[in-house]
């Protein structure tokens, strides 16, 4: 598949350019930068949560780092949940299962953007499949998020082997 077909629609309606860039099959968006020999700060990372009445906020940082859901929820007033991977074909129609673009306004989803990203020359997100990246660079990423608010939500993530991942079941996505 190489970009879902809503994200494609929405970078041309609003005149963005970018190319893709193709890596081998990967399941999280840490493993993609590594195979596409990108910088992990570079690649972003959306992670999806849901408060307590249902409502969706996608929170994008980069992939070398985690999401501080507890600081987002004081700012936000709410508590948020990581939601469950069943959830994401319902919202992401058209991308494979896990290959969550970092784009939600193209799927009517509230976002919050780590301020690291901003700061970025080049950025890549994930284009609804699990062998491209959109490769944008800063103007261009600031062209998308405009309107979106950023905070500085993201912390260190915590370093483990694949070994060690797979056998502790971690999915950093």
């Amino acid at each position: 598949m190489a970009m879902a077909i809503t994200v494609g629609q929405f970078l041309n309606s609003h005149n963005v350019d970018f190319s893709l860039t193709q890596h081998r099959h990967t399941d999280t968006s840490f493993s993609s930068a590594i195979s596409a020999h990108v910088p992990t700060s570079q690649v972003a990372k959306a992670v999806m949560l849901k408060d307590q009445n249902g409502e969706y906020l996608m929170a994008v940082v980069p992939s070398n780092r985690r999401v501080m859901i507890d600081k987002i929820g004081r700012m936000m007033g709410k508590q948020y949940f990581l939601i469950g991977e069943h959830e994401l074909p319902q919202i992401f129609q058209d991308c494979d299962p896990g290959a969550v673009p970092s784009l939600g306004q193209a799927y009517k989803v509230n976002m919050l953007v780590d301020d690291l990203l901003l700061e970025q020359d080049e950025l890549y997100i994930e284009s609804g499949d699990h062998e491209n990246l959109i490769h944008l660079d800063n103007k261009q990423f600031h062209k998308v998020m405009h309107d979106i608010p950023h905070e500085n939500i993201s912390g260190y993530r915590m370093m483990f082997s694949q070994e060690q991942e797979s056998r502790r079941g971690w999915d950093w996505e």
